[in-house]
């Protein structure tokens, strides 16, 4: 019986209150610990393409080229989307037994020193899972050559200038937020012509809107697009080529 190698997957992967979500051609996953969900996936590094919606590649101060790259590419409304991600001093300073509140105001305060200006609520609130996958990235570092930052607006822009017959490099920002009615119906016709309603409503019956909501298994689906577009060879690196951080990993988003 002849063998066949294994078809390199295309994962997309988004941060929900349960942990991690992730969309891929057999439906959706959802795993507290990001390893144990790439391990649950059997992704193989530098076979398989992962792009997940968090902050990879921190500058020591001021904020990141790629950061101010997406907003302008989007533009508008959906501008707002990208926040500001903190320097590497206040991502990784010791909250110790701070309280939220503190742990925060500290973190805008180290942000400050260097030159960043204030962390808002959004961005700290990812702190923990961006440490969560510069860890990995770390302990597992052929794991750098398939994982790429994404931005779900990013895609969910380029998908929709797609949808319309537009250039290859053209985006078609969203109209709508996507909390919004129009914004969630918007995103998720996308979703559903490419990808089928199976995924997306299995995972809303087995995990509640608490721990997963529908905008997070949308968002990793919109990742799980920008992983195709790497895997072709089609993506856009903003900035390109990136600069790298002095933990050795590329400041840049991709979609």
């Amino acid at each position: 019986m002849s063998s066949h190698p294994a078809v390199p997957a295309r994962i997309g992967i988004d941060g929900c209150p349960a942990g991690w979500v992730a969309a891929h051609a057999h439906g959706v996953t959802v795993a507290e610990k990001l390893v144990d969900l790439l391990d649950s996936l059997g992704v193989v590094a530098g076979r398989d393409i992962v792009a997940i919606d968090m902050p990879i590649g921190l500058m020591d101060s001021g904020t990141r080229a790629c950061d101010h790259a997406a907003r302008a590419a989007l533009g508008g409304a959906r501008r707002n989307s990208v926040f500001w991600t903190a320097t590497r001093p206040a991502v990784w300073a010791d909250a110790g037994h701070r309280s939220l509140r503190e742990g925060h105001a500290q973190a805008s305060e180290i942000n400050r020193q260097h030159g960043a200006g204030g962390v808002s609520a959004q961005a700290y609130n990812l702190f923990p899972k961006i440490r969560e996958v510069e860890t990995l990235l770390y302990e597992r570092p052929a794991l750098q050559a398939s994982v790429y930052e994404v931005h779900p607006e990013l895609a969910f822009a380029a998908w929709q200038a797609e949808a319309l017959g537009l250039s290859e490099d053209a985006l078609a920002p969203m109209a709508h937020a996507k909390k919004s009615g129009l914004g969630a119906h918007d995103r998720l016709a996308l979703i559903f012509d490419r990808y089928g309603r199976d995924g997306f409503e299995a995972t809303r019956q087995s995990h509640r809107q608490g721990a997963v909501a529908d905008d997070d298994i949308a968002d990793a689906y919109a990742a799980c697009y920008s992983a195709e577009r790497i895997a072709a060879g089609r993506h856009i690196t903003l900035p390109d080529p990136p600069p790298v951080d002095t933990a050795g990993l590329p400041v840049r988003i991709c979609y």
